[in-house]
């Protein structure tokens, strides 16, 4: 988890960093009642994924036509598509 030290000087913001470090700061001590805050998620991003790898599903045979790794049949018609 990564946590943004505003205010002051970049020796301060040091200062209390290491000050602060594996210590537990109560939630009442850096915010205030009905005070907005920003956050900032950071993940391991994926990008655009095709079928294959985003849904598992199995790769076609090698002579199909137009793409091996795309989805071929999702169900079957008959009794009926419910």
């Amino acid at each position: 988890m990564e946590i943004q030290v505003n205010g002051g000087t970049v020796p301060q913001k040091i200062d209390w960093a290491k000050e602060h470090l594996e210590k537990q700061v109560p939630v009442d001590t850096v915010f205030s009642q009905d005070e907005m805050i920003d956050t900032i998620g950071i993940t391991k991003g994926h990008g655009f994924k095709g079928v294959t790898s985003r849904w598992h599903t199995k790769k076609l045979p090698r002579k199909t036509h137009k793409g091996l790794r795309k989805v071929a049949c999702i169900g079957a018609w008959h009794p009926s598509r419910c």
